[in-house]
């Protein structure tokens, strides 16, 4: 276990501290409150969502998300940026800052690597099983498919001798749009969404034998897939991804939400999962929210996700937000 939680922190501080020198400073956004705010400076008038977040340190990190930026709204592809975060001493508040920091020179080449004249989306790294991977969905001729990148020989080895083809995970890809991966706190189960089996998205679990490795990954040595049915409704349930504390929030046009699509939480609790609350009004919109993920910021709970609520740059835009659950 010791091995495991050493690799998970040296393997997502990617290039040491982040600095923030104003001549780094591209943008500072809006101060985070319990309002969403729009992250300025990560939008375009083109859509810009899907996002993961990885820290680097304690204040600052790598953003990376999918956007049609770069083909005027044809194909989506995997972008990032820096985000560096600032506590105000007297109210609390966090303030995000957008760096002008480049991505080590081969993380960037695997990203141009991954990126092709389809649309990919739903970045996810995660360290397990001793291995960095970095997973995400991609476009075919026929459907999406769930792939992924052992990027752990990258780290260790700074660039050489590491496998950057992406590969498929058999069994999750068989038929449908298989998107949105994330991984259970055990690191033994692998969560997505898919049209597999009633025409709506839903929301399954992949049960692996053991813990999951890039190894388990290529052979597709998985026990079980089912559907989670706590978490899918007659509605298009997507998006799923699992942070602290075992609480999962995903995006769902279900009923009882407040237009389009809403974001919604959910832990895992005595082996279940709970039935799903709605964030409500304050972070939910009569528009679509989409994408959302959490994570911790100097003991601050944020949630960025997307949205094309009005007041943005124009199509989806990205936002940060400081949650509370009950």
């Amino acid at each position: 276990m010791k091995k495991i939680i050493f690799l998970l922190i040296v393997t997502i501080s990617l290039t040491g501290c982040f600095w923030n020198d104003d001549e780094d400073v591209i943008e500072k956004s809006a101060i985070i409150t319990q309002t969403p705010t729009n992250l300025g400076a990560l939008n375009t008038k083109y859509d810009d969502y899907n996002s993961n977040w990885e820290p680097d340190g304690e204040r600052g990190g790598w953003i990376i998300f999918s956007s049609n930026r770069n083909s005027q709204g044809e194909n989506f592809d995997l972008v990032y940026a820096n985000l560096y975060y600032i506590e105000d001493s007297t109210s609390g508040n966090l303030t995000c800052e957008v760096l002008n920091f480049d991505l080590p020179y081969d993380f960037e080449v695997a990203i141009r690597n991954i990126n092709s004249d389809k649309n990919e989306f739903g970045p996810y790294f995660t360290a397990t099983g001793g291995n960095l991977i970095f997973m995400y969905s991609t476009e075919n001729s026929s459907s999406y498919d769930i792939q992924f990148m052992d990027m752990t020989g990258w780290y260790y080895e700074q660039g050489e001798n590491y496998d950057s083809i992406p590969k498929s995970i058999p069994k999750i890809n068989e038929y449908a749009d298989d998107l949105y991966p994330t991984l259970t706190a055990d690191k033994k189960n692998l969560i997505f969404c898919s049209n597999k089996n009633d025409g709506v998205f839903n929301i399954f679990n992949a049960s692996f034998n053991s813990v999951i490795t890039s190894e388990a990954l290529v052979s597709g040595d998985i026990d079980s897939i089912t559907k989670i049915e706590t978490l899918s409704s007659t509605g298009d349930d997507k998006c799923p991804f699992i942070g602290e504390d075992n609480m999962m929030v995903f995006a769902s046009n279900r009923e009882g939400g407040y237009g389009g699509y809403d974001l919604w939480y959910s832990f895992y609790i005595n082996g279940a999962w709970t039935e799903p609350e709605n964030f409500g009004s304050e972070i939910n919109s009569s528009k679509d929210e989409f994408r959302p993920i959490t994570f911790d910021v100097l003991g601050h709970n944020l949630m960025i996700f997307s949205s094309n609520r009005s007041g943005g740059k124009g199509g989806f835009d990205l936002y940060a937000v400081e949650y509370e659950t009950y």
